[in-house]
């Protein structure tokens, strides 16, 4: 990434610290699928590289969990959330504020499981998605686990044409996002994307694969909601647990890959 390109997204993050933090209540499936791969395959104890953290809302279940964790976060206004909320607790190793790509950190310990659960949605460039991947390869232990996170290009379309379909009428608009994963004049001209890069759940397997990294899992993570996560909110209270379960159960199913805004990867160093 350029550094044009990372002040903007700092920027962004600094600017919407409290909306991000209240994300992932809108959002209602990224934490639980991505603790229910997280307690699959580490216990606790396990030391986890948390990179680009966000507002520390996985951090937190994770270290309630018994989980050993490092955290960085490009944003400062994040980093100084997470410290607010987190920095007490005697099973955080560090929390920085710094570039995933350039974290000193990386080098810290060999981790049981590293989490890039926000980068990669910033990484325009194909080489930089690997770049980061490659890094986490490198300093996951022999027959760790990677958990990254993908945004999907059908996701961010429904997104677009609930909150800007005028995006239709400009060349670098939908049919730019549709064709090369990014825009200028859809998704990015509302205010909730940055400098952002949208997959096709056929890109990531690959992509892992160039990393070094054995895939093990692809779940779509909302299933059937993708960016209808009004549908969840909607159901009694009584409906809202049968729900994710079964979204949870049948998150690797290809049709529900295919409808989700969010893919969550799980892969594997080999030993």
């Amino acid at each position: 990434m350029s550094e044009q390109e990372k002040n903007r997204v700092r920027d962004y993050y600094n600017d919407h610290v409290k909306e991000e933090d209240a994300r992932l209540d809108e959002h209602p499936f990224e934490i639980p699928i991505t603790l229910y791969f997280v307690n699959k395959y580490l216990n606790p104890g396990s030391c986890i590289f948390d990179v680009a953290c966000g507002t520390g809302r996985i951090a937190q279940q994770l270290l309630d969990n018994g989980f050993v964790l490092g955290l960085n976060d490009l944003s400062d206004k994040n980093v100084d959330l997470v410290k607010k909320r987190l920095l007490h607790n005697q099973n955080v190793q560090f929390i920085d504020n710094t570039d995933a790509l350039k974290s000193s950190r990386w080098n810290k310990t060999e981790w049981d499981g590293i989490l890039i659960l926000g980068p990669l949605y910033h990484m325009i460039k194909k080489e930089d998605r690997v770049k980061v991947l490659e890094l986490a390869y490198q300093h996951v232990k022999p027959g760790g686990y990677v958990f990254s996170s993908f945004m999907t290009r059908i996701g961010a379309m429904v997104f677009g044409v609930k909150n800007n379909p005028q995006g239709i009428l400009h060349q670098n608009g939908v049919k730019m996002l549709w064709e090369t994963g990014t825009d200028e004049s859809f998704v990015e001209a509302t205010e909730w994307f940055v400098n952002a890069y949208f997959s096709h759940p056929e890109e990531i397997n690959p992509l892992i694969e160039k990393a070094g990294l054995e895939p093990l899992h692809l779940a779509g993570v909302e299933g059937i909601f993708g960016e209808r996560f009004e549908l969840y909110h909607q159901l009694n209270n009584n409906l809202k647990k049968p729900w994710m379960d079964f979204i949870i159960n049948y998150c690797e199913d290809i049709h529900m890959v295919n409808q989700a805004k969010h893919l969550l990867s799980v892969a594997r160093k080999p030993e």
